[in-house]
Parts: structure tokens; C-alpha cells; sequence
């Protein structure tokens, strides 16, 4: 079933994007923008964008609270960093709409409890999980032959000297 919302498309990542997947994001730049507000002014605004992905994302203050958990409050720590975001029902003023939210991240070496505060909301706990795969280690560095046998040499040298 395609969901209508899908021909409706703007210039930033929707919940409705996601199609009951969880996909797990590179994020590329973090910027604090000026953008249009639903009362015709404009409102600062961070601007995540994510390598691979055309549109941006406009994350609020409960995905914001949850990144800064995990990768600390100075945006510019964030670049590098894979997020795993998910949809899911969320309080938008007195209704439930489908919206984004921060899951965890590969980065995670355990699952973290976060409190979140929200003015004039009660504070709640949301768990983040280590997800997908965490980066493999390296391969170890390949040395030809010759300079396996320099390397040799100089140790054999370094000992006869000792």
C-alpha cells in the first residue's frame, strides 16, 4: 500500500519516508538555520543533513535531547555519526501524528536511558539502543616482502648493537 502522503513530498525527511523501516543514517553536517514558520515569520532551526540523502532533516527538541545524549551538546561532535531513526505515533499539541524519532545508534556500545524534559510536559525515560552493525576495526596495514625484510634487518642491527 503506498500512503498518499508519499506524492506530497517537501523539502525534508518525513516519518512517512521511512515505509516501516528503520533506516540507519550517516549524518554529514549539522547547521542552524533560519526557516519558515507556520505563522509566516521565521524560526531558527537545526538542519541535519545525512550523506546519500537529498533532503534534510529537521529533528525537534525530544531527537535533539536524545543525539546530544549520545554524541554530547556541541552539534559539530554529531558529523560522522550514524543515527537509526524509526516512525512512530507521537503527541503533536492534543493529537497523535506520525512522526520521527531518534532509536539509538551503531556508535552505542550499550543501551542508554535518557530523561527527557519538556516544558510543561511530564519528564519521561526514553532507552536508546546500539543498532545494526558497530564499524569494523580496520584491515591491518599489508607490507610487501622487501619491506618486511628492511624492517627485519633493523632489528637484527638495533639487537647487534645492544
Amino acid at each position: 500500500m503506498a500512503d498518499y502522503k508519499l506524492g506530497f513530498k517537501g523539502p525534508y525527511i518525513a516519518a512517512v519516508d521511512f515505509g516501516g523501516k528503520q533506516p540507519t543514517l550517516t549524518i554529514e553536517s549539522v547547521q542552524l538555520e533560519s526557516i519558515p514558520d507556520d505563522k509566516g515569520g521565521n524560526r531558527d532551526r537545526w538542519v541535519v543533513r545525512f550523506i546519500g540523502q537529498d533532503r534534510a532533516w529537521l529533528p525537534n527538541m525530544t531527537n535533539a535531547i536524545l543525539m546530544a545524549a549520545m554524541w554530547g551538546r556541541d552539534t559539530n561532535g554529531w558529523v560522522g555519526k550514524r543515527v537509526s531513526l524509526a516512525s512512530e505515533m507521537v503527541q503533536f499539541g492534543r493529537e497523535k501524528v506520525e512522526g520521527i524519532r531518534v532509536k539509538g545508534s551503531p556508535d552505542l556500545e550499550k543501551p542508554l536511558d535518557v530523561e527527557v524534559k519538556l516544558a510543561r510536559k511530564r519528564p519521561q525515560i526514553v532507552k536508546l539502543n546500539p543498532t545494526g552493525k558497530r564499524a569494523a576495526p580496520g584491515p591491518a596495514p599489508v607490507i610487501s616482502d622487501d619491506e618486511a625484510a628492511e624492517i627485519r634487518a633493523k632489528d637484527k642491527a638495533e639487537e647487534a648493537k645492544a
